[in-house]
């Protein structure tokens, strides 16, 4: 049963390194990719308020018009 686990646990690693490779791919994702690993690692969600309005600033301030 170990070598089963670990072998699901490596397939369920890739397909999440393809899905995040392939969904990633402009800056304003990345910035979405980012605040969930900083939701997952329980930071204040002030600073969360406070950098998603900065990244939605940034992406308007970039995007042409």
């Amino acid at each position: 049963m170990d070598r089963a686990n670990a072998a699901a646990v490596g397939l369920m690693a890739a397909v999440a390194w393809q899905l995040g490779t392939s969904s990633i791919i402009d800056p304003v994702t990345a910035a979405i990719a980012a605040a969930v690993l900083l939701i997952r690692l329980r930071i204040n969600s002030a600073w969360l308020v406070l950098g998603g309005g900065a990244v939605d600033l940034l992406a308007s301030a970039l995007r042409p018009r």
